[in-house]
């Protein structure tokens, strides 16, 4: 039975992988750590307020912005509409 030894073979490579990547995050995290200590945590996360409006203009647009797109070119065409009319 060849194709369980492969399949046990494939589950113990697994389980050293994800055993590997624990020890990478624990270091990870253990470095990041060590850094905020040495540099104190108050001055990692000082922000500007630029930042925040950084952030804001890289993200994602979510469906209500673009609702609102729609909504601002359907009110600028009615009053476009209405005006026509009115002259």
């Amino acid at each position: 039975m060849p194709w369980l030894h492969r399949l046990l073979d494939a589950w113990q490579d697994y389980k050293r992988q994800r055993e590997r990547e624990a020890l990478e995050a624990a270091e990870h995290e253990a470095n990041t750590f060590a850094a905020m200590a040495e540099f104190g945590s108050d001055e990692l996360f000082e922000d500007d307020d630029d930042g925040e409006g950084l952030a804001r203009s890289h993200r994602k647009k979510s469906k209500l912005d673009k609702k609102d797109k729609k909504d601002k070119k359907k009110n600028r065409k009615r009053r476009k509409q209405k005006d026509k009319h009115l002259k």
